[in-house]
């Protein structure tokens, strides 16, 4: 792997696949481009007629208009809408997804000139293992889906609505894995930006120095020795400095070994803002479509449970005949926020590593260092002040344990309000509905 772009291959074919995403230059391919948005433009309007009309033909069947069915038919607009909105905002930020796959690769380049081995194999293990476990997630709901339509357990557009909510969660889900991605490498840059810190900022150099007819060795941790090429900022001359006999050459060697620690982190202050600028092209272009998603999956799982719950109140007859289907709809809802849980871990892994910035700079005794490296010691703080107020802008809500335990409360508040409601309708009496062929009470149970 070369680099981010080459790396992350397999999800820019899912984004074309899923109408996510279209990187084709009109300029450059023409003929492709214009392929490319016939099938965006077919996929977008093929899924809403078909949503629609699923939901009119399956209402035919089942004309029960209680509580209970307006609530799964708000859920169902509500999902395909969610969905609809994620694409053309996809399509909308195709152009500025390319610009930050440009951007991470420079900070790449950067950081190799900072001698630092950018290895893309742990990126990639990342990506295949997170892959794995959503393919796997895929494979078993098809399983499902395909005994569903074998057995002929559904009427067709009941089968329709079923397929329609599965490719949507999988689908949007796509959006999620580049979005974790990207989360996943900001981590693993901050935390090398962390290593050169650490190495050349709070002291895990050895600098030894005595008065004279004494021997003065400046030597790099052991870490930093086996990672970095440390020729690129560091002369041959401060690794290793011969006997030195008068204090003023002892002197000089200390002032030549400031200077490159000062002309190292002004690189790495540099190199620290070019993340920050990712961080923020990432903000501007995940914020709405990941609310979008963690929005539509919640409210998607609450409605699951309560179909769940609705399903149980009507005995065990009613559980044997729904099996498959609320085995597949608690499938795909459960693995669906579970995977807002795992996006919330490598956010909080990239907030301590940025934390840990922070920790390393305020570390520094400024009050015992050179001016010159005590000034660019406040110029990087600053720096950091700035980059946080910029983040507070730009993000409507932080993706951590904090917002995932916030949105568990929501699920539950709601599902308890859903089910009381149930109850009170239940034990107030069926309400009697009527037409010229059926005759259908209020807690008569649906297909969804």
């Amino acid at each position: 792997m070369k680099n981010y772009e080459t790396t992350t291959r397999v999800i820019t074919i899912l984004n074309y696949m899923g109408a996510l995403r279209n990187f084709i230059d009109p300029r450059k391919h023409r003929f492709k481009f214009i392929c490319s948005w016939i099938w965006n433009t077919l996929l977008i309007v093929v899924l809403s007629v078909s949503s629609i009309h699923a939901q009119i033909e399956d209402g035919k069947y089942h004309i029960v208009y209680n509580i209970e069915s307006v609530t799964y038919v708000f859920q169902y607009i509500t999902y395909v809408l969610g969905y609809i909105s994620i694409v053309i905002i996809g399509l909308y930020q195709s152009k500025n997804v390319s610009a930050l796959i440009k951007q991470i690769d420079k900070v790449d380049e950067h950081l190799k000139k900072l001698g630092i081995e950018i290895d893309y194999r742990s990126l990639h293990r990342h990506i295949t293992i997170i892959g794995s476990f959503w393919l796997l997630n895929a494979v078993v709901e098809s399983a499902v889906f395909i005994k569903i339509l074998i057995q002929n357990l559904l009427l067709p557009w009941t089968a329709l609505i079923v397929f329609i909510y599965c490719y949507i969660t999988n689908a949007q889900s796509i959006v999620l894995y580049e979005y974790n991605t990207t989360i996943y490498w900001l981590g693993s840059r901050i935390k090398m930006i962390n290593e050169l810190l650490e190495t050349f900022l709070l002291e895990k150099d050895k600098v030894k120095a005595e008065d004279s007819n004494t021997e003065t060795i400046f030597e790099p941790s052991h870490n930093v020795r086996n990672r970095f090429e440390l020729n690129n900022w560091l002369s041959e001359r401060s690794l290793n400095v011969p006997e030195v006999s008068t204090t003023s050459g002892v002197s000089n060697v200390k002032q030549k070994i400031v200077q490159e620690k000062v002309h190292m982190l002004r690189q790495i202050r540099f190199v620290h803002l070019q993340v920050c600028k990712v961080s923020r092209m990432v903000n501007d272009i995940f914020n709405a479509q990941i609310l979008i998603y963690t929005i539509t999956t919640l409210l998607y799982f609450t409605i699951c449970v309560y179909n769940l719950y609705m399903t149980l109140h009507r005995g065990s007859n009613a559980v044997k005949d729904q099996l498959d289907i609320i085995l597949i709809y608690m499938l795909d809802s459960v693995v669906g926020t579970l995977k807002i849980v795992l996006m919330s871990y490598d956010c909080e892994y990239t907030i301590g590593q940025a934390n840990k910035t922070i920790g390393n700079i305020h570390a520094y005794p400024v009050h015992e260092g050179n001016a010159e490296l005590t000034d660019e010691i406040l110029h990087f703080s600053w720096q950091i002040s700035y980059t946080q107020l910029e983040k507070t802008k730009s993000v409507d809500y932080i993706l951590n344990y904090g917002f995932v335990r916030y949105c568990f409360n929501f699920v539950i508040s709601y599902l308890v309000i859903m089910v009381q409601w149930s109850q009170n309708l239940i034990k107030n009496g069926p309400i009697l509905i009527t037409n010229e062929t059926t005759t259908l009470y209020e807690n008569t149970s649906i297909v969804v």
